[in-house]
């Protein structure tokens, strides 16, 4: 059996997750940013994996990234194709969502999603206290038990044993579905302030993400040192006159804000001051998911 596993990550979560997976299971590893610049995408491996962050679940979960890197999948009707969503709070509410909609783009291609799988890691702004449930908060211990998930999803994937989310799950996400409907127009509302649209505007909620970054701000640490510029997945920011400029093709990972290194970038999403990315993963780590090491 060969793999080929595609991850993208922001915080650096869905990279320490592949590279885990891509150890254990003896698979190839591969940056969905560096492959989503070809015309089509096509691979010799039995098994493709795809790793990746979900984001707004509620509205979709799916960074538009991946969606675009899926579309250009060719000949994949006989592969096994498996998905590791990572998430913050609640696999059910964030995942479940999330892993549906990555299933009905794969399916439209002609394939299908046979392994269903979440891993919880801290969420990139270490924000717990919206939460309304008790959740554990401890960063060791959840790094500890992601670890012991991580090694169940090997062995479900070196055995092909495809797994998908139970029935109580489903019916949990049933349940959440009519507030997810509610939720959607007033959070597409919210996002075209951010975005810098106007109220009226009939732009959808991908188009309002990517002009997103008409928020993001830089104060007077920035040394223009580039950093972010190069740690962006997608290459959304120029470095101009020594100040980054986003492009308005942002995915919302908050790679800009996580990694650069003055603490000079704020982004609209995150609290200030609040700060991760996974301990595991450098740098120079980002840089190559990019192409630009």
């Amino acid at each position: 059996m060969t793999i080929d596993i595609y991850y993208f990550t922001g915080t650096g979560n869905s990279l320490a997750v592949a590279r885990d997976i891509a150890e254990k299971a003896k698979g190839t590893l591969l940056s969905i940013s560096s492959a989503i610049a070809k015309q089509s995408i096509r691979t010799e491996a039995d098994t493709i994996g795809i790793v990746f962050p979900c984001y707004l679940a509620q509205l979709y979960g799916l960074p538009l990234v991946v969606e675009r890197f899926v579309k250009k999948l060719e000949n994949i009707k006989s592969k096994c194709i498996f998905a590791v969503c990572t998430y913050g709070y609640f696999g059910p509410v964030n995942a479940l969502p999330t892993l549906r909609n990555l299933s009905k783009v794969i399916k439209s291609k002609g394939g299908k999603l046979s392994g269903e799988f979440s891993v919880r890691l801290p969420p990139n702004n270490l924000d717990f206290d919206h939460v309304p449930v008790p959740l554990e908060r401890n960063l060791d211990i959840i790094f500890k038990k992601a670890h012991v998930k991580i090694d169940a999803i090997c062995q479900r994937i070196i055995e092909k044993k495809n797994t998908r989310f139970g029935v109580l799950k489903s019916i949990i996400n049933f349940l959440l579905f009519p507030m997810y409907a509610m939720m959607h127009t007033h959070i597409e509302k919210s996002l075209k302030p951010i975005a810098k649209v106007p109220a009226d505007s009939t732009l959808t909620f991908h188009e309002l993400i990517q002009l997103t970054d008409n928020s993001i701000r830089i104060n007077d640490k920035c040394n223009g040192c580039g950093i972010c510029a190069k740690a962006c997945p997608v290459r959304n920011i120029l470095i101009i006159d020594r100040k980054p400029v986003w492009q308005h093709h942002c995915e919302m990972c908050f790679a800009c804000d996580e990694w650069c290194p003055q603490r000079a970038i704020h982004h609209w999403g995150k609290m200030e001051g609040k700060n991760y990315h996974h301990p595991n993963i450098k740098i120079t780590d980002m840089f190559m998911q990019s192409g630009q090491f």
